[in-house]
């Protein structure tokens, strides 16, 4: 067999030495540090170079007693998802997690762990935990979380308040080497208000200028007169940080409703947990005699049920 040195040219038929790559799934070295290795491969039949992006397994277990985890190491990586599933013999009806990081661990076990903050799936909602849930036998949660890992060591999911007995919390966490942050919920950007506010002890928070007016709901039913006259209504954006629903009502008014007995032109729900943003178009919603407001507990127009306190609400109009 012909022996060809650095730069030799190619001559069709000569022969050489079959090489073989292994297979290994793990994100792992088989070998000890200073031994020779074989090539090796990923479950895409793909060498693990330096010039590909690191491919990842799903790591997974079950998280149910207060201070277990589920960690990954997210050195080579830029994004990773989280899902729970319920895999026991009863319903979740408690349990408690919380997203974490450190920069200084060293084994995904020791080290400094701190808060992390993630997105919903499903909504512009930002956690640090996901709040107590509840999963059926044998279901998946309708969401899952994404969270931005970049110059982390490690992050993981810690349970802080125990599951319910019987039920298996075995969550899922996906690594993902492409970077796509920031994450859009995440984005932000200075806005400055010009005109006037006013506060008042138990009453909304409104501030209002031409085009922009913001509340944060009382335990009322938050009548409110925002504009006299003719307006338009383009966007409104309802962020229930609470855990009780409630429903904002539009009025054609030019003094604020009479909650209960005014029927509204239009009602949102705002579900509990969730930020959700309406659009009108170009054109506008439009209001002949005035704009006016208010959030009740229910969805029926004669409702007259005090909101939950603690909404924050506001509208573009002109």
């Amino acid at each position: 067999m012909p022996v060809n040195s650095e730069d030799s040219t190619f001559a069709a038929g000569q022969k050489g030495i079959y090489s073989l790559a292994v297979r290994r799934d793990a994100d792992t070295a088989p070998v000890a540090d200073g031994k020779f290795m074989g090539l090796v491969m990923d479950d895409e039949g793909r060498l693990k170079t330096s010039n590909k992006t690191a491919s990842f397994p799903v790591t997974a277990g079950a998280v149910n007693t207060v201070g277990a985890t589920l960690t990954v190491d997210v050195r080579r990586a830029s994004n990773v998802v989280f899902h729970v599933k319920n895999t026991g013999t009863a319903a979740m009806a408690a349990g408690q997690f919380s997203f974490e990081a450190s920069l200084d661990s060293t084994d995904g076990t020791n080290g400094t762990w701190f808060s992390m903050q993630a997105i919903r799936s499903n909504a512009n909602t930002i956690e640090t935990g996901t709040g107590t849930l509840a999963i059926a036998i044998g279901a998946g949660l309708v969401y899952s979380w994404e969270a931005s890992v970049n110059a982390y060591q490690f992050a993981r999911v810690r349970c802080t308040t125990a599951v319910t007995t019987n039920a298996v919390a075995t969550w899922i966490a996906q690594r993902g080497s492409y970077a796509t942050e920031p994450i859009p919920a995440a984005q932000s950007h200075a806005v400055t208000l010009s005109g006037s506010s006013n506060a008042v002890n138990n009453t909304p928070v409104v501030g209002i200028n031409t085009n922009l007016a913001g509340v944060v709901t009382a335990a009322t039913t938050n009548a409110i007169l925002v504009k006299t006259g003719s307006t338009a209504l383009y966007e409104l954006t309802l962020s229930n940080v609470t855990a009780t629903p409630a429903f904002f009502k539009v009025y054609n008014k030019s003094s604020a409703p009479t909650v209960g007995t005014d029927v509204p032109m239009a009602t949102f729900p705002i579900p509990a947990n969730t930020t959700v943003v309406y659009e009108f178009g170009p054109v506008g919603k439009r209001f002949t005699t005035g704009f006016a407001v208010s959030v009740t507990g229910a969805a029926a127009a004669n409702d007259a049920t005090a909101a939950v306190a603690g909404i924050q609400l506001s509208a573009t109009y002109n």
